[in-house]
C-alpha cells in the first residue's frame, strides 16, 4: 500500500508500505510521477510474493533485477537460491550412472571451470571462450607428477570434455533449471585419428624385457595381457581371479566401457604367466600391496620401463593399439577385431584398415592365381 504526502517544497512523497511493513519512500517532482513509481514498486512486490520456492531457485541475475533488485528480495523476507554451475555438476554427477570413469574427470574439470556461476549466467560466448582456453592448455603428463607435458589437447579431447559440458546441461533442461543448451552453437573442428601408434617387433621385445626389471613383479604379466588381449587399463586393472577361466582361456568382463559384458580370449602365451601368480578367489589380480581392494597404481613402474627401453611417445592404452594392429596385420577381419577389442561396431576399428593391405593383397593374389589359372598359363 502506498501514501503519497505533499512536502512544503512542491515536491510529493511516495511512501510504500506491505502488510504494515516500511519498503521504500521516494520523492518526485510530480504526484503522477510519485504515483506511477509506487505502482511499479507494488507490481513487483506482488510478482516477487507470488513466486513459488521452485521458481526462485531458478531465476537468473538480470531476472531478479527486473523484478526489483536483490534488495527488494531482501526487504520482503524472500531468500534467493541460485541453481550454481557447482551445484548442477553434483546434481549430475549423483545421477549418471555410465561406465566411462573418465566422465568423472571431465565434469569436474567444468566444475572447477564455472565454480560458483550461476547457470543461467553462462552464456554459449562464455561456453566457446572456457572451451578455447580448455584446448590451448598443455595435457598433463603421464608420469604421475601432475605437470603439464609439451603436448598440447588433441582436438578429439577437446571434443570429448565439450560433450561432458553439454550433457551437464542437457540434464539442466531436463529437470526444468534451463530452457536453452549453451553448448549447441560451440563447434569443435575434429581430426581425423586414423593411424595409432603401435609397438614393431623389437620395441615389444625390449619393452617385455624392461619390464621384467620392474620393481613391481607383475609389470610384465600386465603389460603382456594388455598387448595379448586388447583389454582396456580400465577392464584389466579390474579383474578379479575368478574372472579368468583358466580352462577356456577367457577372461570374463563385466565392467566394460560400453556397459556390455564380453569374454575376452586369453593366449596360452599370457595363461602361462597368470598362472605364476594364480589365487583363488575374487580378489583383484593386479592389486595394491597397501589396499588390496584398490588397483596397484602402476605408473612409475610404467615409465620407468618406457624410459629403460627407449620408447618414446606412447601411452598405455597404445598397447590396446598393438593388440588390435597385431590382429589386422596378421590377417584378421575388422569385424573379428572389433569383437576381441568389444567395439559396439567395426566403425571404430576402421582406423586399423590401413594396415590390413598386405593381408588383402594375399588374398587377391590366391583367389584370382586359382581362377586365371597363372600358373599354367591360363591367362
Amino acid at each position: 500500500m502506498a501514501t503519497f504526502r505533499k512536502l512544503s517544497n512542491g515536491k510529493y512523497r511516495a511512501d510504500v508500505r506491505k502488510n504494515g511493513s516500511f519498503i521504500q519512500a521516494k520523492t518526485f517532482n510530480t504526484k503522477q510521477q510519485a504515483e506511477e513509481f509506487s505502482a511499479s514498486l507494488e507490481s513487483s512486490i506482488d510478482s516477487i510474493l507470488r513466486l513459488k520456492p521452485k521458481k526462485i531457485k531458478k531465476l537468473s541475475p538480470a531476472k531478479v533485477e527486473e523484478l526489483g533488485g536483490k534488495w527488494l528480495f531482501k526487504k520482503l523476507g524472500v531468500e534467493l537460491e541460485f541453481m550454481t554451475f557447482d551445484q548442477l555438476a553434483t546434481e549430475y554427477m549423483l545421477q549418471w550412472t555410465g561406465k566411462d570413469h573418465n566422465q568423472v574427470y571431465r565434469a569436474l574439470y567444468w566444475r572447477d571451470t564455472f565454480d560458483g556461476l550461476p547457470i543461467k549466467s553462462i552464456t554459449p560466448k562464455l561456453v566457446k571462450k572456457a572451451v578455447k582456453d580448455f584446448s590451448e592448455t598443455k595435457s598433463f603428463a603421464t608420469d604421475g607428477t601432475g605437470n603439464k607435458s609439451n603436448k598440447t589437447r588433441s582436438s578429439n579431447t577437446v571434443i570429448r570434455y565439450k560433450a561432458v559440458l553439454s550433457a551437464m546441461f542437457r540434464y539442466a533442461i531436463r529437470e526444468d533449471y534451463l530452457k536453452e543448451n549453451p553448448v549447441d552453437n560451440v563447434f569443435v573442428q575434429a581430426t581425423p585419428n586414423k593411424i595409432e601408434r603401435y609397438l614393431s617387433d623389437e620395441e615389444r621385445m625390449q619393452l617385455l624385457a624392461e619390464c621384467k626389471n620392474s620393481t613391481w613383479n607383475k609389470m610384465h604379466l600386465l603389460v603382456l595381457l594388455a598387448i595379448t588381449t586388447g583389454m582396456r587399463k580400465s577392464e584389466l586393472m579390474g579383474l578379479r581371479w575368478n574372472d579368468i577361466d583358466f580352462n577356456k582361456g577367457l577372461a570374463k568382463l563385466t565392467d566394460t566401457k560400453n556397459g556390455e559384458s564380453r569374454n575376452n580370449p586369453i593366449p596360452e602365451v599370457t595363461l602361462n604367466e597368470l598362472r605364476k601368480f594364480r589365487q583363488i578367489g575374487s580378489s583383484l589380480i593386479f592389486n595394491s600391496p597397501t589396499r588390496p581392494e584398490r588397483p596397484f597404481e602402476f605408473r612409475k613402474q610404467w615409465q620407468g620401463a618406457l624410459d629403460r627401453a627407449g620408447i618414446d611417445n606412447f601411452r598405455f592404452h597404445d598397447l590396446r593399439h598393438t593388440a588390435a594392429s597385431y590382429l589386422v596385420m596378421a590377417g584378421a577381419t575388422l569385424y573379428e577385431t572389433a569383437q576381441v577389442l568389444g567395439h559396439k561396431s567395426t566403425q571404430t576399428t576402421e582406423r586399423y584398415a590401413h594396415l590390413s593391405t598386405d593381408h588383402k593383397s594375399a588374398v587377391v593374389e590366391r583367389v584370382m592365381g586359382n581362377v586365371f589359372n597363372v600358373q599354367s598359363g591360363g591367362v
